[in-house]
């Protein structure tokens, strides 16, 4: 709209100017249309700025109303805030009391000595004016222990009215705080009891410990209730310290005694466990012991075993027909194996006992991962797997460079045993902090969850049936886990079944 205006006005002007330069025949039409042109472009800035009044008197009346209704608001909510500062100053005496009376029901060590606690300043507090606390053998029984702002004649026939009519038992039966008012009172002994203490609305309670003698609590207000909810909150947090310190202190004796006995069982049960802790060290390595004893005996004759097949490979004692090869062929092969299986016995029935060292230092990274990859070629390319490393940076690590080969060199084995030919094996290695993380992850057929937590231990094999076409004797693992803790390292496995494995292992570097 402005942009208009100044547009008709520049026209205007223009044409006026053309009075001087324009030729005789248009020189007396230019001034009158000039004048025009120049009195609508007034007109329209006129227009424009009575609209620019209009709407700002429209937003001045829009800010006022806002402020006007704001204004009340916050007179409202002063009110509300006011109504609420009262009712938390009265919750907080309230809570100051609770917290006082806490404090001395701590040092109550009879039950009798609980219920003589309520004090006037405690019934002030929560805003009451009168108030009784009993004790109760029994739904026959009640004698009050404390009573404020009541007269003995009172509390006599406070009493009677409790027992002749039967009210111990709904109480201690429902504990939970009661709201009395005379204008709604359900029944005639409610009315009466509103009218011996001499209020209008009153709230009664049971006190119900686990153990201990249980109470009544009955507290009278001359005024109205303004917040009945937030009053039985409160009279059933004050019931509730009193049920517990009730509870404590008729449990002292018994928690006295229970904690002796259970300290002589502790005891007991510590040293039986000592003892079963030493027969199962003495068992273990016996059992390590005797592992490595049978494996050596084996060595001997699987090694005679192997020569004379080597020898009959020769054909020193006569030629061979391809029969007889092909048979000395698998003894030999399982000659391997199982001296392969003996070895690993050996290994951690050594480790186990203690008797193998590790050795502790720096090994350039490149060279260890060459001596590795050199044992698994044959392997990943007679499947024609596509294997890839990614040092990271990773410079070098620590630990017995011949134990630490074993642990990769029969990661990557099972790797390429189970992964499918054409599949992929990539061996990850990254610095984290103190220690180098290595995984090893392939593309195989991946371990069920139950098995994954039992995979390190000895002989385990998972029950699936990829394992019944691939060899193994369920030592390998068991082997490499003992390495890496030896090297006070760890072991965890990642997988997913069809999805493949990532093997992870953390060394230290000091």
């Amino acid at each position: 709209m402005a942009y208009l205006t100044y547009i008709v006005l520049a026209i205007g002007v223009v044409a006026a100017a053309g009075l001087a330069i324009g030729s005789a025949s248009v020189a007396g039409a230019l001034p009158m249309v000039g004048i025009l042109l120049i009195s609508l472009g007034y007109l329209a800035v006129k227009a424009e700025l009575s609209w620019r009044q209009t709407d700002e008197l429209q937003r001045m009346r829009n800010a006022y109303d806002q402020l006007d209704r704001q204004a009340k608001l916050i007179i409202r909510t002063d009110l509300e805030l006011h109504r609420t500062q009262e009712e938390l100053d009265r919750r907080l005496a309230s809570l100051m009391s609770l917290y006082h009376l806490g404090q001395q029901l701590q040092v109550s060590l009879r039950p009798e000595e609980v219920f003589q606690k309520l004090d006037a300043s405690v019934v002030t507090n929560f805003g009451f004016s009168t108030g009784v606390l009993g004790m109760c053998a029994s739904f026959e029984s009640l004698e009050w222990r404390s009573a404020i702002g009541v007269t003995p004649a009172v509390a006599n026939a406070l009493r009677a009215l409790f027992l002749d009519r039967g009210l111990v038992k709904p109480v201690l039966t429902g504990p939970a705080p009661r709201l009395l008012q005379a204008s709604s009172a359900a029944n005639p002994e409610e009315r009466k009891l509103l009218e011996l203490l001499g209020v209008p609305t009153a709230i009664i309670a049971g006190i119900i410990p686990n153990s201990g003698p249980t109470g009544i609590l009955l507290l009278g207000r001359t005024g109205s209730v303004a917040n009945v909810k937030a009053d039985e909150e409160l009279v059933a947090i004050l019931t509730n310290y009193l049920a517990i310190a009730v509870e404590n202190s008729a449990l002292y004796e018994k928690t006295w005694s229970a904690q002796r006995e259970l300290e002589l069982k502790v005891q007991q049960r510590t040293q039986e466990l000592a003892e079963a802790n030493t027969v199962l060290t003495r068992l273990n390595k016996a059992k390590s012991d005797f592992v490595s004893a049978v494996s050596h005996e084996l060595r001997t004759p699987l090694a005679a075993i192997k020569g004379y097949a080597s020898l009959l490979a020769t054909g020193q004692f006569g030629p061979l027909v391809k029969a007889q090869s092909e048979r000395i062929a698998k003894i030999e092969k399982h000659s391997d194996l199982l001296a392969q299986f003996i070895n690993n016995l050996l290994d951690i029935a050594r480790i186990e006992s203690g008797r193998v060292t590790m050795e502790r230092r720096p090994i350039p990274i490149n060279d260890f991962l060459a001596a590795v990859q050199d044992v698994v070629t044959p392997q990943l390319e007679a499947k024609h797997i596509r294997f890839s490393v990614d040092r990271d940076g990773v410079k070098e690590l620590v630990g017995d460079s011949s134990h630490l080969q074993r642990v990769f060199v029969n990661l990557l084995s099972n790797a390429v045993k189970y992964t499918p030919e054409g599949g992929s094996i990539r061996v990850g290695l990254v610095r984290e902090g103190a220690t180098v993380l290595a995984t090893v992850t392939d593309t195989g057929c991946g371990i069920a969850a139950e098995d994954q937590s039992k995979l390190f231990q000895e002989f385990y094999r998972a029950n699936d049936p990829v394992n019944q076409q691939v060899r193994g004797t369920g030592l390998g693992l068991a082997l490499v886990k003992r390495i890496v803790e030896a090297h006070q390292g760890r072991i965890w496995v990642k997988s997913e079944k069809n999805k493949g494995s990532t093997f992870s292992v953390s060394l230290p570097l000091e």
